[in-house]
């Protein structure tokens, strides 16, 4: 049996001076890359990481992802110049229904709600300097809160739009708020994506789960060279381990369906 490998996934959303759960400052950034630049890490292409990685085949050490969440414009006034100074590849998973519209899904930070996502003119740009486009779903749901029809239609379609608007496959999909369930793995598999990432703490990536891989959140490094380092060679994941048994996840905030967490996609109550 192939043995998880391990590669950190770095997840990241906006690059800006917001100071929310979901921001990185601009110089917080750049010396994140500064760092990994000097210290002989380079970056390997999502996909050429799921395929890997799935195959069997071993990635080199130093090797990380870079991955951005909903496609917002900080990242091309922001991150894409700084990994260009580095020659860094990034990813960034599109909400295709929402593209060049304000992120007024649930429980996104005020400062971003007015602020529309990327267009495709934008990432087009994106595209063109070399960064991977992967589905986000269409309307950005908790899918686990979705029968399997929605679930599947969410993620085909932007899977679809994606390839037809920006000819790029998208095989792989990020959860929206990281949740997922039986029936997420099924509509993946029927879609024909070859992985899926969460919002779990970890680097190791097992080929036998590979629509349960996890990534290492901007928040986990916190800013500090000494905390990078330990993110991403994997010294944090006991500390998140015993964390996790301790405290519960985020889980604890999609217990039950609502009219935000599923976007009105389905009816609810009797």
């Amino acid at each position: 049996m192939q043995s998880a490998q391990t590669l950190p996934i770095l997840a990241y959303h906006s690059i800006d001076e917001f100071g929310t759960s979901i921001s990185v400052s601009p110089e917080v950034f750049r010396r994140q890359m500064q760092w990994f630049a000097a210290h002989g890490w380079k970056t390997l292409a999502l996909s050429d990481a799921a395929s890997r990685v799935r195959a069997g085949r071993p990635v080199e050490s130093r090797s990380f992802v870079l991955t951005f969440d909903d496609g917002m414009q900080s990242l091309l006034t922001h991150a894409a110049p700084v990994l260009a100074e580095h020659g860094f590849c990034a990813a960034t998973f599109v909400v295709t229904g929402l593209v060049g519209r304000p992120p007024e899904w649930y429980r996104m930070p005020d400062p971003y709600r007015t602020i529309p996502l990327l267009d495709r003119a934008g990432l087009e740009k994106l595209a063109d300097l070399g960064w991977e486009l992967h589905p986000h779903t269409h309307d950005h749901p908790v899918l686990a809160h979705l029968p399997f029809e929605v679930q599947a239609d969410q993620i085909g379609r932007s899977q679809s739009l994606i390839q037809e608007w920006f000819g790029q496959r998208g095989g792989v999909l990020a959860y929206p708020f990281g949740q997922f369930n039986a029936d997420t793995m099924r509509a993946m598999e029927q879609c024909g994506l070859v992985a899926g990432v969460t919002l779990a703490f970890g680097s190791r990536l097992d080929p036998a789960h590979p629509y349960a891989w996890p990534r290492v959140g901007s928040a986990w490094l916190k800013g500090s060279n000494l905390r990078q380092r330990l993110a991403v060679t994997g010294w944090l994941e006991r500390y998140v381990a015993l964390r996790s048994l301790v405290k519960k996840g985020r889980e604890r905030h999609f217990q039950q369906p609502t009219a935000e967490t599923t976007r009105g996609l389905v009816p609810l109550g009797g």
